[in-house]
């Protein structure tokens, strides 16, 4: 027998969820119903590892594909890592992210997507039919799945940077007000921002990074793409239309993104040792 419910997803402690290494049984109405897994390797490397203490569970039902998923948090003691060494990253809509040593995430794949899930959204609302509004109702699924993957690898590569280069620290920006900061005038811009998932990058960013003991904090980002992260000049002349960084004081021309995410990192660097995170 399969579990049944009228909720988008079921929550499962462990008084109604028993979690082995190739199955698990939940609790429903009728009894007990025992499911093996379908694992990729990624998720078997945690169910199976020592270190992880198998909590909970949620439980989701894709309707479109009939299948059910089962979401299960699994907890390790971490110890924070020692030192003071900073990624800083900056996030935006050409370069979903770039980090403050020079590693640079694109945003056209996911500004393809956006534009494409726009396009057949906007076809189907123009029917008005019942089959569009299910096959949007379908759609609106898909587009989660493509973005939350994409986003997925974007944070995993920046923790993995953050290993690479020994930092205890991951600088992020504040994102409050992101939309009016950018200063977007074009109508398709702002459309791909309202949508854009900012907040989850860099949630996706924390909770992976907590597991290696790293720190992810917040800091302004005000005139951070203005200033120049070698000499701390500050012009609003300094960053051309181009994205490009050219330094009005001292001569230093770097990617402009680039430039913001070592501002960033250089943000937390200065911070008061007693406003300094666990300082």
């Amino acid at each position: 027998p399969l579990p049944t419910f009228d909720q988008p997803t079921v929550v499962y402690d462990k008084r109604t969820l028993t979690i082995k290494d190739e199955y698990a049984t939940l609790s429903t109405v009728n009894g007990r119903v025992e499911s093996d897994f379908v694992l990729g390797e990624y998720q078997r490397s945690y169910l199976e590892a020592d270190e992880y203490e198998k909590r909970m569970g949620e439980l989701h039902y894709d309707p479109e594909t009939d299948t059910f998923y089962l979401h299960i948090v699994v907890r390790k003691e971490v110890e924070q890592r020692d030192g003071d060494r900073i990624l800083g990253v900056d996030v935006n809509l050409k370069n979903v992210a770039v980090t403050s040593t020079g590693r640079f995430f694109d945003g056209g794949e996911l500004l393809w997507g956006e534009n494409h899930y726009f396009r057949v959204r906007r076809s189907l609302q123009d029917k008005g039919t019942r089959s569009a509004r299910q096959v949007l109702q379908r759609l609106s699924g898909r587009e989660n799945r493509f973005v939350l993957d994409r986003l997925h690898n974007i944070s995993r590569g920046i923790v993995e940077e953050a290993l690479r280069h020994d930092c205890s620290y991951i600088a992020v920006e504040d994102l409050t007000h992101i939309r009016e900061r950018m200063g977007v005038h074009d109508d398709q811009l702002k459309r791909q921002m309202h949508n854009w998932a900012f907040r989850e990058l860099q949630a996706q960013i924390a909770y992976k990074a907590s597991e290696y003991g790293i720190r992810v904090e917040s800091v302004s980002p005000a005139f951070s793409s203005q200033t120049c992260s070698k000499c701390g000049h500050q012009s609003n002349t300094n960053r051309d239309s181009d994205g490009w960084f050219a330094c009005n004081e001292c001569g230093y021309e770097v990617d402009g993104d680039y430039n913001a995410a070592k501002n960033v990192g250089l943000r937390l660097l200065a911070l008061p040792s007693g406003k300094r995170p666990d300082g």
